[in-house]
């Protein structure tokens, strides 16, 4: 699978080496071959790496489950303004793919703005509610594990003190920590999150300032959901633990264990199964335009993680709450909280 490239501005040499006459002003040009074969085709836009080791890190991996799984041709960018993120919509259904996954709550403007010159194709965007004739969201509903996460911190903790730190303030990530925060109460009624947000995604240094703020002022346990901006988070954790002092850390859409061995005890997780399902579905032909939901019910597309090399840190105790709550939310008996942002058009 290759990545496509773009670039606003194109010198002279790569215009004669590529041989190609650009229009003056054209503010879309592929720098990899985007001849694609005949059959299904799958393209992602990302809004930012898929080195976050998050939210575009999972993406790009189910984006690969899809290639394998379903034989598609695929390809990937990262689109991260409103106007890269509507040329590209754009570029890939001119170029008649079946469909394209805008991997964000901000990519619904975008697509919106596309998908009715493009019928054909189908638009999924990841987080969100709008819905036209062509476009769909998916909603990962990573609130229940990370209603787990909670219950393990609330239980855990030393100083009563958690922290959850974002990257923008958005509906599905605040939704996120509503949940986190209801099973820490759940098992803990007197406990305090603090909640912050970096204002973006790829701020590490500021991720890492914000989280040491946080254990500075007591808290042991941070659960960051902010992309490559997180990482700091781990950091910061890192260097609190060579202090000397007890600090943890959950990962938020994907496994985070490797990242940091030494403090991500679990991790709530969305797995390349849910991308697969999606592309099976318009592949197939049975699109429907409705809000596609994830959850720990559904193929196991969202799920629960532990750190095996932590999971020994972790009480018994603290692992039984977690599995009974696990089993109510799989029976329908325990209803996480969360944010509705849906919005039907």
């Amino acid at each position: 699978m290759k990545q496509v490239c773009w670039s606003n501005k194109i010198s002279a040499k790569v215009v004669l080496c590529m041989g190609c006459l650009f229009v003056l002003g054209s503010l879309l040009v592929g720098c990899a071959d985007t001849t694609t074969k005949d059959g299904f085709k799958v393209a992602m836009l990302l809004p930012a790496d898929i080195t976050d080791a998050g939210w575009n890190a999972l993406a790009y991996e189910g984006l690969q489950a899809i290639e394998k799984e379903l034989e598609a041709t695929v390809k990937y960018v990262v689109s991260g303004t409103p106007t890269e993120q509507e040329q590209h919509f754009r570029f890939y259904a001119e170029k008649g793919y079946d469909l394209v996954f805008g991997h964000g709550y901000e990519f619904q403007g975008p697509a919106k703005a596309v998908a009715s010159d493009f019928p054909d194709t189908i638009f999924i965007t990841s987080s969100g509610g709008t819905i036209t004739d062509n476009i769909s969201p998916v909603n990962f509903r990573v609130e229940q594990p990370a209603y787990l996460l909670g219950i393990m911190a609330g239980m855990m903790t030393q100083e009563n003190k958690l922290g959850t730190i974002g990257g923008d303030e958005i509906p599905s990530v605040k939704s996120t920590f509503i949940a986190f925060e209801a099973g820490a109460k759940s098992v803990n009624p007197d406990i305090e999150v603090r909640k912050v947000y970096v204002g973006n995604w790829e701020d590490a240094v500021k991720g890492k300032e914000l989280s040491l703020a946080l254990i500075n002022e007591g808290v042991d346990f941070l659960f960051p959901n902010a992309d490559a901006a997180g990482l700091g988070a781990f950091h910061a954790a890192e260097n609190a633990q060579a202090e000397g002092k007890t600090v943890y850390t959950f990962g938020a859409n994907r496994d985070k264990s490797e990242i940091s061995e030494t403090t991500v005890l679990a991790n709530a997780v969305i797995t390349p199964k849910a991308f697969v399902k999606i592309a099976k579905i318009v592949k197939e032909g049975k699109f429907k335009k409705q809000i596609y939901t994830f959850n720990m019910l559904t193929d196991q597309a969202i799920t629960l993680t532990y750190n095996p090399k932590l999971k020994d840190k972790i009480p018994q105790e603290v692992l039984d709450a977690v599995e009974a709550a696990k089993a109510k939310i799989l029976a329908g008996e325990l209803e996480v909280p969360q944010i509705d942002f849906t919005e039907e058009e």
